[in-house]
């Protein structure tokens, strides 16, 4: 079996090292091809260099990691994102449904990361996702986001944010429903996609649903209460959050 190549891109020496260590313990499939501190030297081997996934550091010292994607247009391989927190940048990952891990590493996250970014079963359009990414990445402090990324097993949906009516959880598994009687499941949790979809009009009314006020039909009194949604589907609002109410009808 050939070795499953890698490429690192960080600014910090350290972060390198305890990454190329943490690769040699824990995913001994994996040879690292060679790494770079800032973006000029990580395009000038991914250029002429082809590797299976790409570690990818969001904030470098004058530049970020969306610096390199931009100038990557014909990349094949897998990113993985290894950062500390970046409000921006996680966020537009989690868009564009791209793997990340946050530094301090996780050793079991990171071999978790390496099987998904080398299942072949998963193979994606890669140009498609960096586009996505870099969208994302751009508009979020405008708030201008269109499209997010739902990643099922063997495809990736870009969906209108618009088009969501609502999401309902299933423990660790996420429904998106759409408009034109359509529905994704993912496997994130739905808290996952709370915070970032919170800016384009979406509400928490329940543990298990994440709904779009503007989709929101009438509110129905019986049976304890519910919203009744675009393309005839209840949503749950529970009662500790009944006061939502006049928010979602203003």
């Amino acid at each position: 079996m050939n070795p499953i190549r890698c490429f690192i891109l960080d600014d910090e020496i350290q972060a390198v090292h305890n990454l190329r260590l943490a690769l040699e313990m824990h995913c001994p499939q994996v040879e690292l091809a060679g790494y770079a501190h800032n973006v000029s030297d990580a395009y000038d081997f991914l250029a002429r260099d082809q590797t299976d996934i790409l570690f990818l550091d969001i904030r470098l010292q004058n530049e970020t990691g969306f610096d390199l994607l931009k100038r990557l247009n014909h990349f094949q391989g897998s990113i993985i994102f290894t950062t500390a927190y970046d409000l921006y940048g996680i966020q537009a990952i989690k868009f564009s449904a791209t793997d990340y891990l946050l530094k301090p590493l996780d050793h079991l996250e990171l071999a978790d990361a390496v099987r998904k970014a080398t299942d072949k079963k998963k193979e994606r359009d890669q140009s498609a996702q960096i586009s996505m990414l870099i969208q994302s990445f751009e508009n979020l402090p405008s708030q201008r986001q269109k499209k997010i990324a739902l990643a099922e097993a063997n495809e990736i949906h870009y969906v209108l944010i618009d088009d969501i009516i609502f999401c309902k959880s299933d423990n660790s598994y996420t429904t998106f429903y759409l408009t034109g009687n359509k529905n994704i499941t993912v496997s994130k949790s739905i808290s996952e996609y709370e915070n970032i979809l919170e800016p384009y009009g979406f509400v928490r009314t329940h543990q298990s649903y994440l709904i779009n006020k503007n989709r929101i039909v009438s509110f129905r009194k019986e049976e304890g209460g519910y919203l009744l949604m675009e393309g005839n589907y209840q949503a749950i609002i529970s009662k500790q959050r009944k006061h939502l109410l006049k928010e979602l009808f203003t």
